[in-house]
């Protein structure tokens, strides 16, 4: 299989086509949606996709957003004969009783043990569940809430890993992106709180602010790693610039100034296989590139004039 990239846009009700994983080429050219919509269950739509990652079972998990619809859905990662991927079935279904901490969710994330953290938008927490090949617990079921919670217990939902701020201290205002670093530790972006926050892996225990306000962030919604996982990249939403936290140093400095090569609203952020950082401009509805060294913008668009706003984006092989 040639190298795609997958793209999901925000999408909705009224642009029902648009809520999909689009595939476009090395070049930029679109190619074709990368889920098959024809395999889905009776009732079941797609419906503002957000984040999407290969699991631990190299099959593709994609976050469907929209209220009524949070979810964390399965697709087989084996291509079908149009190039796509089949439904697999629901991994991760909100349900008001046995499972009500998955609502908006925006993000995905496995950890080493190959189980699955979900961050949710509306509860403003990060839960964790049993991944595709544990042997625990049941794949896509809420697990256990971490020991040492600081909180009566029988007011968080089912699988909390961190809390919202509303329940416990060192809780999650804003929750966006979440992404575990090479120690193993969870850094989750808290969007109203101004900062990048780690918390110890399987404890949930809050060990520090990583990224802050004296680093010039405003609003971080993404992050990313870079290939070698030395450097953590943040997306700083509400000053339209990218951050660049060196994970060794435990400094951070400015790589993208704000609205350089014409950024607005950072949010998918990737490393393409030229070695070039790609960028998600939301705003603009356009794919840009960045040189990684020092944040100078490669020329014109990857890609420009998108029908949506771009959310996340991953290169794909």
């Amino acid at each position: 299989m040639p190298k795609e990239w997958y793209i999901s846009f925000h999408g909705g009700e009224e642009k029902t086509s648009l809520n999909n994983i689009h595939v476009y080429s090395t070049g930029g050219k679109e190619l074709r949606k990368a889920l098959n919509k024809k395999s889905l269950d009776a009732g079941m739509k797609l419906r503002e996709l957000r984040g999407f990652a290969f699991g631990p079972d190299k099959n593709l998990y994609v976050v469907n957003a929209y209220f009524e619809f949070s979810e964390v859905l399965k697709f087989r990662g084996t291509l079908n004969k149009e190039g796509q991927h089949d439904l697999a079935g629901v991994f991760v279904k909100r349900h008001a009783d046995l499972n009500p901490g998955i609502d908006h969710p925006f993000n995905i994330a496995f950890d080493s043990n190959g189980d699955l953290y979900v961050s949710s938008q509306n509860t403003n927490l990060v839960a964790r569940y049993h991944g595709p090949l544990s042997k625990t617990g049941e794949p896509g079921t809420p697990m256990p809430l971490p020991e040492h919670l600081d909180v009566q217990k029988n007011k968080l939902p089912p699988g909390t890993f961190v809390p919202s701020a509303k329940l416990a201290p060192n809780g999650l205002l804003e929750v966006r992106a979440v992404i575990f670093a090479p120690d193993g530790d969870l850094y989750i972006a808290d969007r109203a709180a101004d900062c990048v926050r780690i918390y110890q892996a399987r404890t949930a225990h809050f060990l520090r602010d990583v990224v802050s306000r004296r680093d010039q962030i405003d609003r971080p919604i993404h992050l990313m790693l870079s290939p070698d996982g030395r450097y953590l990249f943040v997306g700083s939403g509400g000053n339209d610039s990218i951050l660049r936290h060196d994970l060794r140093q435990n400094s951070t400095s400015v790589l993208v100034p704000s609205k350089s090569g014409g950024l607005n609203g950072p949010a998918g952020m990737a490393f393409g296989d030229d070695g070039l950082l790609y960028v998600a401009s939301r705003n603009t509805k356009e794919i840009l590139r960045y040189n990684p060294q020092d944040g100078r913008p490669l020329g014109k668009p990857f890609i420009k004039d998108l029908a949506d706003n771009p959310e996340f984006l991953m290169l794909v092989w």
